[in-house]
């Protein structure tokens, strides 16, 4: 499967790290995992299926060739730039095995929409169907010029991503046109695809092209609309029948509210002959227009950022929430078995050996996934406390500000204002909020940090109320408010003289020198404004 096996999972190919496998098909395994080598990237890794020489394949060299056009075939279909075709990373061979490194994308998958969709008393609006159609004949326009047929067009194969953006799935079927000696990588009389939504070239066989795929976009918007496709096997007539044989029936019948123009469309995509079907470019411009048109607000609230009409309506905005919008409840964690005392442990030595390494969104995932098999209240503000600090580290001030909050909170509310972890991420927060130029939300949070009880006797605490001091000065400075410079200022000479009073001369001299260039700042002249040394 990789080519070694470290702690944390397996690695492919010297940098994919193996997480947890999310999929598997005819073709191979699907593993979530991370690229080591771009600072932890997550990434999807196909691994397809252990070929060894055999029957069909007897002699290596034969082996070798397949490899080698299978690897063409993913190069070219990778050379292909278009928002609804997920990135290749990388291809080749590891440990013997053909892989695939591929963007990890996050939304729902169209066949769970539709699954989920109350067909009778709250059908998929038109426009959002018409939208999702227009954005995969986008895609499907821009792989046909490239001589690639997809051939397995179907809603498992499609996903609704934030911002709406539809992006076509599992290019690993997919077929090379007039290529010469670069031949396709199925077998020749194979049939690929899948029956509810094969094209009658491809149920019988026969050379398939690109509106082959439109054929079978023509079906996937029919059971968008309906929750079931144009076509249905029974015991004596199977799918494939129904594509050669039988009509196309009108979706109208059936949804009334569907506008001619689209089930015209439906229709002519539908057509028996390959070259009766609109080309996707064609499909495309002429569902364009139900695209715009406005419809309820009754996209699930808890998905409302994968409406497919976003990019249509909101063009650049499909993420941006509204002002004023709520952002929808997170779903519960599965439920998980709790974390041992060893597993702690080895938890809190991988986090610390991958923030090391620099290794940030692996470290989040893994602290994620600790935090939601806490088991505990208590287990879990401390994982979320170790969250928020390695997202500190990461640079992510603004998660990390988000989560001292939250830990802060709930250590004052458990143990009172002066306990010593809520000082932490008091401290921590303000450090977070300075970081991301909130000038006032810095200087709140610091004023918290020097105004609350500490230990003298903790260095470590003491450390943290001269650099809140330091900081106090600092904003107070750019904020030209002389006044409380002043009193930080008198501040902080008392607490070098109460705290430190063995280095009291030599930081005293460094006060004055950081005094100085924070007026100079006050005075326009500028100068650097760095923490006091310590």
């Amino acid at each position: 499967m990789g080519d070694a096996d470290e702690a944390g999972g397996r690695v492919v190919a010297g940098r994919y790290r193996l997480r947890a496998p999310i999929g598997a098909g005819g073709m191979g395994e699907i593993w979530e995992g991370y690229d080591e080598r771009l600072g932890g990237r997550r990434v999807v890794v196909k691994m397809m299926l252990d070929e060894r020489p055999g029957e069909l394949w007897p002699r290596a060299e034969a082996l070798d060739i397949r490899r080698e056009r299978f690897l063409r075939e993913v190069r070219t279909t990778a050379a292909i730039e278009h928002l609804g075709i997920p990135a290749v990373y990388d291809a080749g061979v590891s440990d013997g095995r053909l892989f695939i490194a591929m963007q990890l994308l996050h939304g729902r998958e169209l066949q769970t929409l539709i699954d989920e969709t109350d067909h009778e008393a709250d059908p998929l609006h038109v426009a959002r169907a018409a939208a999702i159609g227009a954005q995969i004949a986008s895609v499907l326009d821009e792989v046909h010029r490239h001589d690639v047929v997809h051939r397995d067009v179907k809603p498992s194969n499609l996903m609704l991503t934030p911002g709406g953006i539809v992006k076509v799935l599992d290019f690993g079927v997919a077929s090379l046109l007039g290529s010469g000696d670069n031949p396709r990588l199925t077998q020749v009389g194979m049939t690929v695809g899948t029956p509810p939504y094969m094209s009658p070239e491809q149920a019988l066989g026969n050379t398939i092209g690109p509106t082959s795929d439109l054929y079978a976009l023509a079906c996937v918007l029919f059971e968008v609309l309906t929750g079931r496709p144009p076509y249905a096997d029974s015991a004596s007539r199977s799918h494939q029948w129904h594509h050669v044989h039988s009509d196309p029936p009108r979706i109208r019948d059936t949804r009334p509210d569907v506008p001619e123009e689209i089930e015209t469309l439906l229709i002519a995509m539908l057509a028996k002959e390959p070259e009766d079907r609109p080309d996707a470019a064609e499909v495309y411009e002429r569902l364009l227009p139900f695209a715009f048109r406005p419809g309820p607000d009754g996209f699930p609230p808890d998905i409302a950022d994968l409406d497919p009409c976003l990019p249509f309506v909101r063009p650049m905005g499909g993420r941006t929430r509204r002002r004023g919008a709520a952002r929808p409840p997170a779903a519960p964690p599965s439920p998980a078995r709790a974390l041992t005392e060893r597993e702690i442990d080895e938890l809190g030595a991988r986090v610390e050996g991958l923030l090391e390494r620099g290794l940030f969104v692996e470290a989040f995932d893994v602290l994620e996934g600790a935090r939601a098999r806490a088991g505990d209240p208590a287990l879990a503000n401390d994982m979320a406390f170790r969250l928020a600090t390695a997202k500190f580290i990461a640079g992510n001030h603004t998660e990390a500000a988000a989560l001292f909050a939250e830990v802060g909170a709930y250590y004052t509310d458990r143990f009172g204002p002066d306990d010593d972890d809520a000082r932490i991420a008091r401290y921590y927060l303000a450090q977070s909020r300075d970081e991301l130029g909130d000038i006032g939300g810095a200087v709140v949070a610091f004023e918290d940090v020097a105004g609350a009880a500490f230990d003298p006797s903790d260095e470590a605490a003491v450390d943290r109320y001269l650099d809140a001091l330091a900081s106090l000065m600092r904003l107070y400075a750019a904020g030209r408010q002389r006044d409380r410079l002043a009193d930080a200022e008198t501040r902080m000479r008392d607490a070098v003289r109460r705290y430190r009073p063995d280095d009291a001369a030599t930081m005293l001299a460094d006060v004055d020198a950081y005094l100085t260039r924070l007026r100079r700042l006050l005075d326009g002249g500028g100068g650097e404004t760095d923490g006091v040394p310590a």
